[in-house]
């Protein structure tokens, strides 16, 4: 068994473990997605996630995420995606390129989680 077949929870159910290999993939797999016939105003539709779900599952054929799985990590990527853009839109912040996280001084990091506590996972001071 790999690593990516622990990782990933099968048929059977239950919550899914996400590698970053994984979840670069669901992101690549929405991108490709986000055309109007896969979208309504401000969601997918039926068929969209249909696509999206067998897509993915056949990018990654040594592991099977159900439509709510990947629902459930859409949505918790999009509010990762929304905190870490709100975090760099401080002053004083940077962001480190090689390490994807962002770079800040103790201070600033005290108003970025006074806003977001969900940002802690991408702290980095530098030091």
């Amino acid at each position: 068994m790999n690593i990516l077949q622990i990782v990933a929870m099968s048929r059977e159910g239950g919550r899914a473990s996400w590698s970053f290999t994984l979840e670069k993939g669901l992101v690549d797999v929405l991108h490709e997605h986000n055309q109007p016939k896969f979208r309504a105003q401000n969601a997918w539709i039926t068929e969209g996630w249909r696509s999206i779900t067998t897509m993915f599952n056949d990018k990654f054929p040594h592991v099977h995420f159900t439509k709510q799985q990947i629902q459930e990590k859409e949505k918790e990527l999009k509010g990762s995606y929304k905190a870490i853009k709100n975090a760099r839109k401080e002053s004083g912040c940077g962001w480190d390129d090689t390490l994807y996280m962002i770079i800040a001084e103790p201070a600033i990091w005290d108003r970025i989680l006074a806003v977001s506590i969900g940002i802690l996972h991408y702290f980095y001071t530098g030091k």
